[in-house]
């Protein structure tokens, strides 16, 4: 290859990454405002126990370090995910925990964190609605807003379900909202009241909720459609690359074109899904579907297969009825009691159920989709396990985190797991 090929070529490889600040250690990073500038950071110690972590191992990282003005991020139930930043080397945590609850701090928990992985500690993006103070408007585009008219979101998320996700392309995280304004304190639903009383609010035309990393601020915006209706248990997905996410409403799929602003809804052919809300859910990258099962209302009969697919190429619903079940055989593994997540490393979804009060099924399952089979991983959980588990995965460390916490307290420690180091594969040659 000659050196004016290869300088093109290598410029090709690291210009993606600058811009995605992966070289950040060696002082460089993107440009970023807010509560987020100057990630990702440089590694601390802890990063190459993590590197160093055996197959099979679990590592208490303990409580991360508090944000130096609003403290800990709380534990939440039903908030499986923490949709992770790879450019910003972190997860998003966000979600009510116990309904209407109001923190210490005199902030409703509708707040918004940061787990900077590199640093173990939590980033407050946005610390809540101020019980006391916070008072909006009604902005152009029928959004409740602040006094610049940027929008802000009041209790927009119950719990958080899966209804999270990253935009990896736009670096920002999405949300497609399922409200809890019924148990927002008094006082703060009748200033509500107030600034809403005459405004047109535009409630059906509308794209999933923004927090834009690069810049700290919210937002969202207006559509020339109708979006899909949205609530509890729903599933958004962002899809990498493609700059446009799934999203799963019950039986109703549509796609979010996070260039265009559209909403497109597709027909899914295929059996209907065993099970109703709250499935969790990955998407498996290499096959190009979304995996999602164990829903609630109603869980799937006893006996049955709460495990499907979606398979994006087809927009089929697709039942693979494997071998063997996840769970010990439950069918109950939605996103109070589990996580669901693609291995990339190794090819395989996991399903990591935490349990409520059936200690024995606080388990490990593995799903092989070369085999089509399922199979419990020798390692269980540990016994020191909280209340209430968030999760996210990171393909770089090839590791498994957990933010465990008792429901909306801030006591929470960061668990780390491997299943399998990844395999070396043999060098390219130019």
């Amino acid at each position: 290859m000659k050196s004016h090929s290869r300088l093109r070529y290598h410029a090709r490889l690291i210009i993606p990454l600058l811009a995605a600040g992966w070289f950040a250690g060696a002082g460089l990073s993107v440009a970023r405002e807010g509560p987020l500038a100057g990630l990702p950071g440089a590694p601390g110690p802890h990063i190459e126990k993590l590197k160093a972590l055996a197959d099979g191992a679990w590592l208490n990282l303990g409580a991360p370090a508090p944000d130096p003005k609003w403290g800990k991020a709380r534990g939440r139930s039903w908030a499986c995910r923490m949709p992770f930043a790879p450019e910003l080397r972190g997860a998003f945590l966000t979600g009510e925990g116990v309904h209407g609850y109001v923190k210490p701090d005199g902030h409703v928990m509708d707040d918004l964190w940061f787990y900077d992985l590199q640093q173990h500690r939590w980033i407050c993006c946005y610390p809540g609605s101020d019980v006391a103070k916070l008072q909006l408007k009604v902005n152009a585009a029928g959004f409740e807003a602040n006094e610049r008219g940027e929008p802000v979101p009041l209790s927009i998320l119950a719990h958080a379900y899966e209804n999270i996700t990253y935009d990896s392309d736009l670096h920002r995280l999405m949300i497609m909202p399922c409200p809890n304004h019924d148990y927002l304190v008094k006082s703060l639903k009748q200033r509500r009241e107030q600034w809403r009383k005459g405004q047109t609010i535009n409630d059906s035309m509308a794209s999933p909720w923004f927090f834009e990393s690069d810049t700290g601020k919210w937002n969202r915006r207006a559509t020339a459609m109708k979006h899909p209706a949205s609530g509890f248990g729903d599933a958004l997905i962002y899809l990498p690359g493609r700059k446009r996410s799934y999203f799963r409403h019950l039986e109703d799929v549509w796609f979010y074109d996070t260039a265009a602003n559209t909403w497109t809804e597709v027909k899914p052919t295929g059996p209907a899904l065993p099970f109703g809300i709250d499935a969790t859910s990955c998407f498996d990258s290499k096959r190009d579907r979304i995996c999602l099962g164990g829903g609630s209302y109603p869980v799937a009969p006893a006996g049955t297969n709460a495990f499907r697919f979606f398979d994006l190429k087809t927009n089929e619903w697709i039942d693979p009825q494997p071998k063997g079940a996840p769970c010990k055989g439950s069918n109950s593994y939605a996103t109070n009691n589990a996580a669901m997540e693609y291995d990339s490393a190794s090819d395989v979804v996991i399903v990591f159920r935490f349990g409520d009060d059936e200690d024995s099924r606080r388990c490990i399952f593995l799903y092989d989709p070369a085999a089509n089979s399922w199979s419990e991983s020798a390692q269980g959980l540990p016994a020191e396990w909280g209340q209430c588990t968030n999760a996210f995965y990171d393909p770089v460390l090839n590791l498994h985190f957990f933010h465990v916490a008792g429901d909306s307290d801030d006591n929470g420690v960061i668990w780390a797991w491997r299943h399998r180091t990844a395999q070396k594969r043999p060098d390219k040659t130019e």
